[in-house]
């Protein structure tokens, strides 16, 4: 099954504001976009955001439904900026793209893009697909963010928030527990982790925990790791010539191994591991 359509006049039950995230860029020529989410039985929702800016509302008995705004610097660009929704198996895919090749990407006064929000059930986990665009997610049960160059945040996430980051930035404030797949040159920051955090490998960017349960992070290249108020135990695998530093731990502290990089702790209340020449 695939819907793609330009605008429809379904959603007048739809009156969230577009994302302040893309508050401030420029709409000279704008067009409505409406779509009505068909959820069927479907069981995740995947947002392919590329290059635009989509807020997601996660509530009990909420419309599973999208509305905001295409807007371009050239009014004959906007036909081309659309949604698309199709069914992969038991995944409901969104794609927010412009028709044409043009990436939608802002260029002075040569631009195109959309501005979303969308609204579910709060019962389906949601992931997010961010090349250099904009992504928020409020209050879904599961959250997964794949960013490229650009900017995703989870907030309130009441189960796992699952994270990839190449150079952009994720914020993810508040889950019940959380795992950062990998970390390129970009960024992770985290507040208010109820349980578990896992990380498997950080390059050149960087990661901070602020509230947590057990943390376990693979390797640090170059990049570091800022962990605070941990309430279990921290492991971390390889530190090469990056660094991490630790600041009140409830449990112990265990570096396995460590390059020209450095390790910095302070209030670790139970057993450190840490090579002797650190």
């Amino acid at each position: 099954m695939r819907t793609a359509l330009i605008a429809s006049p379904l959603l007048a039950l739809l009156s969230l504001s577009a994302p302040a995230l893309a508050s401030d860029r420029y709409c000279k020529h704008e067009a409505p976009r409406q779509l009505t989410l068909d959820i069927g039985d479907a069981k995740t929702v995947v947002f392919e955001v590329g290059p635009h800016d989509l807020t997601v509302e996660s509530r009990a008995g909420a419309p599973a439904a999208m509305d905001g705004r295409a807007c371009s610097s050239h009014a004959d660009r906007l036909a081309r900026l659309k949604i698309e929704q199709r069914r992969a198996g038991d995944k409901l895919i969104v794609r927010m793209y412009q028709e044409g090749g043009f990436s939608g990407l802002s260029f002075g006064s040569n631009y195109a893009y959309m501005n979303l929000t969308a609204t579910l059930p709060d019962h389906l986990p949601v992931q997010v697909k961010v090349g250099s665009g904009e992504a928020e997610v409020r209050g879904a049960p599961v959250f997964s963010a794949d960013v490229g160059s650009g900017h995703a945040v989870g907030r309130d996430i009441r189960g796992l928030a699952a994270t990839s980051v190449g150079s952009g930035d994720i914020d993810i404030q508040g889950a019940g527990s959380l795992k950062v797949v990998s970390i390129g040159s970009g960024d992770v920051e985290a507040d208010k982790v109820r349980g578990p955090t896992h990380v498997g490998s950080i390059g050149s960017g960087g990661f901070s925990l602020s509230g947590g349960g057990d943390v376990e992070i693979g390797s640090i290249g170059s990049g570091g790791a800022d962990l605070r108020d941990i309430t279990g135990d921290v492991v971390v695998g390889s530190v090469g010539s990056g660094g991490v530093e630790v600041r009140n731990v409830s449990g112990g502290l265990t570096v396995r191994s460590v390059g020209s990089g450095d390790v910095d702790h302070e209030g670790v209340k139970g057993a450190l591991d840490i090579p002797k020449h650190h």
